[in-house]
Order: structure tokens, then C-alpha cells, then sequence
């Protein structure tokens, strides 16, 4: 006689998965572990942040002076760009003046030699400076290098259009310079402009000076 059989169904095994079934559960799993570390990588970088460790430890009052001090750190000093210069003599020594001021007070926009001679360039506009200007950039276009270094630009610039003798023309105005409206102090503040500009010793200075004083007294 044959064995008796266990009463009930028998359970049947559970189908074993093609290979195209197993790719897809891989894929799928690969999928919850990348999303997974995605977003562990976020929570890490969220407690990594200071200003967000600082919030809500910090009363409205320091609240208030850390918010002033981040945008004080984008602020950069406020500086009057320069006017537009046509090659006028008696205007080159204003327009290099503020050259000087707008870009060495503005360094980080200016880090190269390149960058402080294109701004100056783009400043030089019409009469005979406009010509100057032109051959110049003729000049870098085409590969060459008209200048060395900002410092040799404002050389060229000031042997091209300003005074050719400078101290004599101080002297002149030393000699000429009167009050005229201006108060006493404008005129000294001028006065001492001017004779910065020459090479007279204090002695000569003086002398003239003191005649204009005494000619304003008559």
C-alpha cells in the first residue's frame, strides 16, 4: 500500500523570479538607496549651517545687528565715477585725479592692470582725445600692448594732453591767484594746491604769498 497523503492542499513553491524581474527589483533598490543618501547629505548640510544653528538663540536686538553687519559686508564706499574727458589741458589733471580715486577706491573691482585701463578708455569721448582712444584700442585688438601697466597709461595720457610745463604754470598762477569771493580759507587751501605743484623752497613761497596778502590789504 502506498503512503496515506496529508489531508489539505498542498502549498505550492513560489514561482522563481525571471531575469528580467530580478533587474528591475535591483534597479528599484538602487533607486531607494540613492534618494536615501540624498537625503541624509541635505540634513547634513542643513545642521552645518551657522545662521541657522544661531536662529532662535539670539534676541531681536543682536538678531537686528547680525542682519546690519551680513549687509554691511556687500557694501563697497561710494565713489563719483569720472566725467567724460575730450583731451581739454586744463582737464586732465581733474580726470586722472578721479581716476585714481574711483579705482583704487573700488579695488576689488579692478584686479588687473587690463581692467583699470579699459574702465579709464571708456571714459575718453570725443574731441581730440576720442583719436587717442581709438588707436589705442586699434592697438589691443590687434594682439599688441600700448601700455605696460595702468601706471605707464596715466603716463601716456598726462604727456599727451596735460600741461606740458606744469610748474611753470603753478608759479604763474601763484603769482596771479586772488580771493576774489572766496573766503580766506578756500584762497590758502588754493594757494597751498598750486604751490605743491612747483619747485619752490618754502622761502620763495612765503614771499609770494605774503605780497599777496599785503596787495589785498591795499
Amino acid at each position: 500500500m502506498g503512503e496515506p497523503r496529508a489531508s489539505g492542499s498542498t502549498a505550492e513553491p513560489d514561482p522563481v523570479p525571471t531575469l528580467k524581474e530580478r533587474v528591475n527589483i535591483l534597479s528599484n533598490q538602487v533607486v531607494l538607496l540613492i534618494s536615501h543618501f540624498r537625503e541624509s547629505d541635505n540634513k547634513s548640510v542643513e545642521m552645518a549651517s551657522p545662521n541657522e544653528e544661531v536662529d532662535g538663540f539670539l534676541s531681536p536686538k543682536e538678531e537686528k545687528e547680525r542682519e546690519e553687519a551680513e549687509k554691511g559686508k556687500a557694501r563697497l564706499p561710494k565713489f563719483a565715477p569720472p566725467q567724460p574727458f575730450d583731451g581739454t589741458m586744463k582737464e586732465t589733471k581733474s580726470f586722472v585725479s578721479s581716476l585714481i580715486l574711483y579705482i583704487y577706491g573700488r579695488k576689488a573691482e579692478f584686479p588687473s592692470n587690463e581692467s583699470k585701463i579699459m574702465f579709464a578708455l571708456s571714459y575718453i569721448q570725443g574731441g581730440k582725445a576720442q583719436y587717442w582712444k581709438n588707436e589705442a584700442i586699434n592697438l589691443i585688438a590687434a594682439g599688441q600692448e600700448p601700455f605696460k601697466d595702468f601706471k605707464d597709461f596715466i603716463t601716456q595720457l598726462e604727456a599727451q594732453f596735460g600741461d606740458p610745463s606744469p610748474k611753470a604754470t603753478a608759479i604763474g598762477k601763484l603769482k596771479t591767484l586772488r580771493q576774489g569771493s572766496s573766503s580766506v580759507d578756500e584762497y590758502i587751501l588754493q594757494f597751498k594746491a598750486e604751490a605743491s605743484q612747483t619747485d619752490l623752497g618754502d622761502t620763495r613761497v612765503n614771499r609770494i604769498f605774503e605780497s599777496r596778502i599785503k596787495s589785498r590789504a591795499i
